[in-house]
């Protein structure tokens, strides 16, 4: 009996101190160079983890450091799973290495027989830059595969039920995984694998969520044509994958699924910001649940994490004090917490929405219309920006400029927004309230006679027209730029 109750108190004391352990959510990366280290010369270490949310902009986190004058290093390095991160030294990409929350990794450093800075794993799994150079390879072939139009859609027609839909694509999907990347000679077992794992996340990113969309681009008729929307039994292919195991690559396809899940119609998944954290997990968990196949796991945190940012990104609405505390609970790797505050932080800055005005489209020839539109801002200088509510690039744009908006309101500035029928009246009317400025909706034939211009014309959007004070056309940007923020600025400041 003295044995058992010995046995007892020690099992308390291992369940107490298990309890009181708290997760760092990071990994403490160092590292220390062989040999003399070169005196005078400087590097710099650069390690990159995929972002936990979808930005076109910011696919990754970058870390860096510079080695101290006795060869050595350190980085702490927030997780939310093990993950291969990339590894540069002097901006020259140098390999991957695994990296796990709350456990160590050490890499040693030399130089090579070109005198460049290379690294070897002490203890751990790596990937050489031969590795990494064979998986981009297998995963660009894999993902212009299913991209491209002559390949992915051959087969494909725009009278497909969303179950043939589905099925086609799933099976197309792994038909080519199998051409691609089980038969690739150049891959050995083990690369295969997290090859695998990896694209799996691409066969069903955009298109497999856009059913209505791809079904309208294959129609090529004159006449109006509404395909039917898949019901909730459509989405059981998410049961394909597994969600709670996120893919070890540098993978920002596992968190873009998160971003189609929440904005999907179908689901009907509440704003987060609707409920307290709780009520709104038990009835998100009503509607994914079966479909996924699990209620529980790092999903939920994911799901949870990009719900919050739409909330921070697209509505541009800071956590309230309730939310800052069911976060504080939830989430117990704090990476999650640490990037959500962060982003709060930032949205609390100041950020101002222009005032929403919804225009009349001006009543004039159809040729004669944007100038009718700038008219009206005389004295000025005018932004137009021709966008769709399914455009994602045109939506990031926004994001993008939304400080320099803010900065402008104080100023001779206005920024007028043109969309057209391609646009559903319902979806329109709600991305406007954060988006604010002078709004129009122009018909399908309206908006084509003002890209098919000669004075204005442009084949895509986003699509940027500057005008200065008198209304003359200064500059003109078409599609997306990753410094759009930068070159809006430098239009719109040479007019005043």
């Amino acid at each position: 009996m003295k044995l058992k109750h010995t046995l007892i108190i020690v099992c308390a004391i291992i369940v107490a101190a298990c309890s009181q352990t708290k997760q760092t959510g990071e990994v403490t990366l160092s590292g220390k160079f062989a040999g003399n280290f070169p005196v005078g010369q400087i590097f710099t270490v650069k390690v990159e983890v995929p972002n936990l949310v979808f930005d076109n902009i910011h696919q990754f986190f970058e870390y860096e450091t510079t080695l101290e004058s006795d060869g050595t290093f350190s980085l702490s390095i927030p997780l939310y799973s093990p993950v291969y991160a990339m590894v540069s030294i002097n901006e020259e990409d140098c390999g991957a290495i695994l990296l796990s929350p709350d456990k160590k990794a050490k890499i040693e450093l030399f130089l090579n027989a070109e005198n460049k800075m290379q690294f070897k794993m002490i203890k751990g799994e790596q990937l050489t830059l031969e590795d990494v150079k064979k998986i981009n390879e297998a995963s660009s072939k894999f993902i212009n595969s299913l991209f491209d139009i002559d390949n992915s859609f051959r087969g494909l027609r725009y009278n497909m039920s969303p179950e043939e839909y589905k099925d086609s694509l799933l099976k197309y999907a792994e038909n080519q995984m199998v051409a691609i990347v089980d038969k690739n000679e150049n891959l050995s077992e083990n690369l295969k694998q997290l090859v695998r794992n990896e694209l799996k996340w691409w066969s069903f990113i955009g298109t497999m969520f856009d059913y209505e969309g791809q079904m309208q681009f294959l129609y090529d008729k004159d006449t109006i044509f509404t395909p039917p929307k898949p019901d909730k039994s459509y989405y059981s292919f998410l049961r394909n994958f597994d969600w709670n195991n996120p893919p070890k690559l540098f993978a920002p396809s596992y968190s873009a699924t998160y971003k189609d899940i929440l904005n999907t119609d179908v689901l009907n998944i509440p704003a987060i910001d609707s409920l307290p954290l709780s009520d709104w997990l038990k009835e998100t968990k009503v509607i994914l649940a079966d479909l996924v196949g699990f209620n529980s796991g790092i999903f939920y945190d994911f799901l949870v994490c990009n719900a919050y940012f739409k909330q921070l990104d697209e509505y541009n609405k800071p956590l309230s004090d309730n939310q800052i505390a069911d976060i504080k609970i939830f989430f117990k790797n704090p990476t999650f917490t640490k990037f959500l505050f962060t982003k709060n932080d930032e949205v609390k800055k100041g950020v101002i929405i222009p005032p929403l005005k919804i225009n009349k489209t001006p009543q004039v020839p159809k040729d004669k219309l944007l100038e009718a539109i700038v008219a009206k801002y005389k004295g000025k200088v005018v932004v137009v920006d021709f966008w769709a509510t399914s455009c994602g690039p045109c939506m990031q744009a926004m994001k993008a400029t939304r400080q320099l908006k803010s900065e402008m309101i104080e100023k001779d500035v206005v920024f007028v927004y043109i969309t057209y029928e391609s646009s559903p009246k319902e979806a329109w009317e709600e991305k406007i309230k954060d988006i604010g400025g002078e709004q129009y909706y122009l018909s399908n034939k309206e908006l084509e006679t003002i890209s098919n211009s000669k004075k204005y014309g442009f084949d895509g959007i986003p699509t940027y027209l500057i005008f200065d004070k008198n209304g003359n056309l200064t500059d003109k940007i078409v599609g997306y730029l990753s410094n759009i923020n930068e070159e809006m600025r430098k239009m719109i400041e040479k007019n005043f």
